[in-house]
C-alpha cells in the first residue's frame, strides 16, 4: 500500500528542489524492487514494481512510465501523470523528453551517498542505450544533490513520524529499566525489547539482530555486536544503542545506566560522563544551516581530546529518517572512508544524531542524541540524557 501523504509531500518538494538545481530533470529508473530496493522509491511512488519503471520529475511536474498492470496503483496516488506501457517504455519516455527538452537528467548514482545510489549498473546501461543517438545522449549526471536535499529536509509528516519513533524508543527503554533484573544477560535485555516491539508491530531502526546493541560493563565487546550472555556487575554501566522504526521512520539513541544507587556512583565516572556530554554539546553548537559537517565533528573531537581521552573512531553524527543511517551530509571527519559527505553543508529541516563515547573501567560510556536543524541552530527531538541513570 502506497504511503500517499509522503509521496505527495516529497513530490512537491522534489519539484521545488529542481527549480533551484543545475539539473533540468530527475529520473528514478528501477525494476524488480523487492529483490533490489531503490532507496528513492518510497518518496516518489511508495510501492514496489516488477517491470522497468520510470519516475521523472521536471520543474513543471512529474511523470510515471509504468507497466500497465501497475498503472492503476500509480493513478490512485493522484500525484503523477501516468503513462502505462506493455512492450516498451521507449516511446512514452522519448515523447516526454522531447516535450521537456532537458540538457541534463539527474539519475540515482553516487560515490558517497548510498541513498542516492539506487540505479544499478545494468539499468544504467539500459538507460544509456535508450538515449543513444538521441539529443539526450550524454545528458546523465548524478542526482546526489537532489536526493540529498529531498531525503534530508523532512516534510511535516516525516518530522512527526520521527519524533513519534523517538518518543516510543525512549518509552520502551524506560519500561525496560523498570522491569530489569540483575540476573538478566545482554540477550535478555534484547529479548525484552524485541518482545514489546513485536507486540506493538514496531520494526527496528537497523538490522533486527543488532538492534538493540547491548553492552554490560567493562567485559563486553564494543561496537555493533550481538548481545551475549554477560550479566551486569554491580558498580558497572549498561550501555544500550536502540531505536524503533515506526510507521516507516526511525529513531536512534544511546543511553547509559549505572548498576547501583546514585550516591554510589564514583566521582571519576561522573566526570567521564560529563566529558562525553561536554564533547557532544561542543559539536552540537556547530550544527546549523550552512556549516560543513566536518566542522561539528572537529569541535567535538577537539573538546574530547583536550580532556585527555582518545579520539572516537567514527563520525559525530549522521542523518536519521527512514532508517537510522539516512545518507546525505555527515557530521564526520575528513577521512577517505567517508568521501565527500563531511564536506557537504547542513540544511534547515534535517535531523541528525550527535554521538560519541569513551571506554572506561566501568564500561563504555556512549551517548547518542537526536537534533533537528532549525533556522538559527538546532533543537533536541526529545529530552537528552544529562546525567547517569541508575538501575538496581
Amino acid at each position: 500500500m502506497s504511503d500517499t501523504v509522503i509521496v505527495e509531500e516529497k513530490s512537491a518538494q522534489a519539484t521545488e528542489i529542481l527549480e533551484g538545481s543545475d539539473a533540468d530533470a530527475w529520473l528514478t529508473f528501477c525494476r524488480e524492487t523487492v529483490e533490489i530496493a531503490e532507496p528513492c522509491l518510497p518518496f516518489v511512488l511508495g510501492f514496489d514494481v516488477v517491470w522497468p519503471t520510470m519516475v521523472l520529475y521536471t520543474e513543471d511536474g512529474s511523470h510515471v512510465i509504468i507497466g500497465r498492470h501497475d498503472a492503476p496503483n500509480a493513478r490512485d496516488l493522484g500525484v503523477h501523470e501516468v503513462h502505462p506501457y506493455d512492450e516498451s517504455l521507449r516511446e512514452p519516455f522519448m515523447e516526454i523528453l522531447d516535450d521537456v527538452e532537458p540538457e541534463t537528467i539527474a539519475v540515482n548514482f553516487s560515490e558517497d551517498n548510498n541513498t542516492a545510489d539506487g540505479l544499478t549498473y545494468g539499468m544504467y546501461r539500459r538507460l544509456t542505450g535508450l538515449l543513444e543517438g538521441t539529443d539526450y545522449e550524454g545528458s546523465l549526471v548524478s542526482a546526489d544533490p537532489v536526493v540529498a536535499e529531498l531525503r534530508g529536509v523532512k516534510s511535516p509528516t516525516e518530522r512527526e513520524r520521527i519524533v513519534t519513533a523517538a518518543e516510543t524508543s525512549a518509552e520502551l527503554l524506560a519500561s525496560m529499566t523498570e522491569s530489569w533484573e540483575p540476573d538478566w544477560t545482554e540477550a535478555d535485555t534484547c529479548d525484552w525489547l524485541h518482545g514489546h516491539m513485536t507486540d506493538r508491530g514496531l520494526g527496528s531502526a537497523w538490522s533486527w539482530d543488532y538492534c538493540p546493541t547491548v553492552h554490560h560493563g567493562a567485559e563486553s565487546d564494543l561496537g555493533h555486536t550481538l548481545p551475549g550472555d554477560l550479566t551486569l556487575p554491580e558498580g558497572e554501566v549498561l550501555h544500550i544503542d536502540f531505536g524503533v522504526n515506526e510507521d516507516g521512520y526511525a529513531a536512534d539513541m544511546q543511553r547509559l545506566y549505572y548498576h547501583g544507587e546514585a550516591e554510589e556512583i564514583p566521582d571519576e565516572l561522573v566526570d567521564a560522563f560529563a566529558d562525553v556530554r561536554g564533547a557532544i554539546e561542543a559539536g552540537r553548537e556547530l550544527v546549523e544551516p550552512g556549516v560543513q559537517g566536518y566542522k561539528a565533528d572537529d569541535a567535538a573531537r577537539e573538546y574530547l581530546t583536550e580532556q585527555g581521552w582518545e579520539e572516537y573512531q567514527h563520525a559525530l553524527g549522521h542523518q536519521v529518517g527512514r532508517n537510522a543511517h539516512d545518507g546525505g551530509t555527515l557530521l564526520g571527519p575528513r577521512w577517505e572512508r567517508y568521501g565527500e559527505s563531511p564536506m557537504a553543508e547542513i540544511r534547515e529541516g534535517e535531523i541528525y544524531t550527535v554521538e560519541l563515547g569513551v571506554d572506561t573501567e566501568w564500561g563504555y560510556l556512549g551517548l547518542e542524541e537526536m537534533v533537528e536543524v532549525t533556522e538559527e541552530g538546532n533543537e533536541y527531538i526529545i529530552p537528552p540524557q544529562r546525567e547517569l541513570r541508575t538501575i538496581s
